[in-house]
């Protein structure tokens, strides 16, 4: 992602991978690169504290970078 965060456009800084499809329920994928969004530290917190940790949705994502 270029190091920036895909929700704020934020550049660097404290930047963390977010899982597309939750690290739980898909096991197969934990590590793929391509399951990973790069998102700051903010909206990573942001996005656990609307959705919660568990079970997440592709769907919560793109709701979530859209709003």
């Amino acid at each position: 992602d270029g190091y920036t965060c895909q929700k704020t456009g934020q550049v660097g800084g404290k930047l963390v991978a977010h899982h597309i499809l939750n690290f739980f329920s898909h096991i197969e994928s934990r590590f793929a690169i391509n399951n990973g969004i790069t998102l700051s530290k903010e909206a990573h917190m942001e996005f656990h504290k609307k959705y919660g940790t568990i079970n997440n949705t592709r769907e919560q994502l793109q709701e979530f970078l859209t709003k």
